[in-house]
C-alpha cells in the first residue's frame, strides 16, 4: 500500500517528465494519470492525496530537490 511518502517520488517523476518545471495542477494530473490505481488502492490516501502532495513538496524543498517557493512563480514547482 502506498503512503504519502510515495508522493515525493511521484512529484519528481512528474517534473522530470514535464521538463523540470510545471504548474501544480499539471503535476497532479500527471500523478493521477500514472498512479491512479495506486491511489485508489491505498486506503485514505485516495481521499487525502491532494493535501498530502503539498506536504510532499515541502519535504522535497527541505531536501533541496525542489526550488524554494519564493524562487518560482506562484503555483509552479521546479526541480533544482
Amino acid at each position: 500500500m502506498k503512503t504519502r511518502k510515495d508522493l515525493c517520488d511521484w512529484i519528481v517523476e512528474a517534473l522530470k517528465d514535464l521538463k523540470g518545471s510545471a504548474k501544480i495542477l499539471q503535476v497532479r494530473e500527471h500523478i493521477w494519470e500514472h498512479h491512479k490505481s495506486d491511489l485508489m488502492n491505498s486506503g485514505n490516501l485516495h481521499f487525502t492525496w491532494h493535501e498530502d502532495i503539498l506536504w510532499a513538496a515541502t519535504q522535497l524543498r527541505a531536501k533541496g530537490v525542489l526550488k524554494n517557493a519564493k524562487a518560482t512563480s506562484k503555483s509552479v514547482w521546479e526541480l533544482i
